[in-house]
């Protein structure tokens, strides 16, 4: 058999070599596709990224604005609340109808943290965007560094303080509406409205089931024993109090067992901190709260204001009007309606009543005299000095704010509480989230 000619060898080895070019090529097209995907990949990753820091900063940002705008408003109350206005309670009066009292009897108590809505539509009206097209020329540049310095400027003209992406919105809540837990501590007959309306609040038929089962501690509490509970977390000594609901006398006076006992069953166990709470989150850490007693209570605790805040007729939750109404009766002579549910919401109705003919606001005076006229017995020292009484007011000085901010997708809030001084207000607690 005669042997294959070298060109016959050489066509067959060029097709080989064409065979292995064709591979090369294909799986170096492949590798590139690769690695240019991944790179395009990777960077909508970054660009993604770095919209979402920018709009984290903006959101922030934003928030803060709001907490900062709310804290301007709350010194406008503040400086409010400490102008007496000559010849109002004459002028109240004439706006009433025949028989009613008004709030402005003894000041001006309007709320005007109520009234106005912090959000960035505020500030936008406060600080409008120019229309550039009604900005003037700029002058026609002679040199290089005339050029340059005009574009700067020009740059510069066209922004304004009140241009800014995104939006913010804050809401503002009274402190010293809610029942402040400090008080507990209060020495003589000072912590008795919170306590007696904590644990009214506690004892409603609606929070029954709240202390019907055992939380994830295993533990099984009634309302009274929170109320001890939340006593002794705050008291300096390290004895158990007790309750006396007699009306007569402390209504927390010293008992016999030691108070830390209720935290030796703990996995980890700790004491009674005997210094006054820091946050409201420190409830959790009481013998008996849980997250079920949080959320149905929570909004309606506080622990921020002052030992010496009074509870505040103000409020719009009726439970809290049923707590200033508790805390102005005469604990010697109970009227037995008062535990009628009927009676309450009529009586609360006619408060509602009259904080509508309160054209600059409801006083304790008017507050009283409504309780009063309803034929409960209020407690003679609220009645012998209205202004000046140890059980509850018509002003506040300790205030929440709950700021969000939002810039494209991303959300942050800002929540913290201001006590009113002479400036923006001394910031109690910050939280972001």
């Amino acid at each position: 058999m005669r042997a294959p000619s070298s060109k016959a060898r050489s066509g067959r080895q060029a097709k080989r070599e064409r065979g292995v070019a064709l591979m090369i090529v294909i799986i170096s097209i492949t590798l590139l596709t690769v690695v240019a995907a991944d790179f395009a990949f990777n960077t909508r990753v970054d660009l993604q990224l770095a919209a979402n820091h920018r709009d984290d900063t903006r959101a922030y940002f934003l928030a803060k604005s709001g907490i900062g705008m709310s804290r301007l408003v709350l010194k406008f109350q503040a400086q409010i609340d400490k102008s007496p206005i000559p010849g109002l309670p004459a002028a109240a009066a004439a706006l009433l109808p025949p028989g009613q009292t008004g709030g402005g009897a003894t000041g001006i108590n309007l709320q005007v943290w109520r009234m106005i809505k912090v959000d960035c539509h505020m500030l936008q009206g406060m600080v409008a965007d120019p229309d550039p097209r009604e900005q003037p020329p700029m002058q026609v540049a002679d040199s290089e560094f005339d050029r340059e310095f005009s574009e700067v400027a020009e740059r510069q003209q066209r922004r304004s303080f009140g241009g800014f992406e995104g939006c913010f919105q804050a809401t503002i809540s009274d402190e010293e509406e809610r029942l402040n837990l400090v008080r507990l501590d209060a020495p003589g007959e000072g912590n008795r409205p919170v306590a007696m309306g904590l644990f009214e609040l506690l004892s409603d038929k609606r929070f029954e089931f709240l202390f019907e089962r055992e939380d994830a501690n295993r533990v099984k509490v009634n309302p009274q024993e929170v109320l001890i509970n939340l006593k002794d977390w705050i008291d300096e000594d390290e004895v158990q109090a007790s309750l006396n609901l007699s009306g007569q006398g402390p209504i927390f006076v010293s008992g016999f067992s030691d108070e830390n006992y209720p935290y030796d069953s703990y996995e980890t166990r700790y004491e009674a901190k005997n210094a006054r709470f820091d946050s409201v989150d420190e409830l959790f850490m009481v013998h008996g709260v849980n997250d079920a007693f949080m959320a149905a209570f929570r909004d309606r605790l506080t622990v921020y204001p002052d030992v010496n805040a009074k509870l505040n007729i103000n409020s719009d939750d009726p439970m809290m009007i049923y707590a200033a109404i508790r805390a102005v009766m005469d604990p010697a002579r109970p009227d037995p309606r008062i535990n009628d549910p009927v009676f309450v919401d009529r009586l609360i109705q006619q408060i509602r009543a009259a904080k509508m003919f309160a054209y600059f606001g409801m006083s304790v005076k008017d507050f009283v005299t409504v309780v009063a006229a309803a034929g409960v017995q209020v407690n003679t020292s609220i009645m012998n000095n209205v202004a000046n009484n140890n059980f509850v007011s018509d002003k506040s000085k300790t205030y929440r704010i709950e700021s969000y901010g939002e810039a494209g997708n991303v959300m942050k809030k800002i929540t913290t509480v201001v006590r009113l001084d002479d400036g923006l207000g001394q910031l109690l607690y910050w939280r972001e989230e």
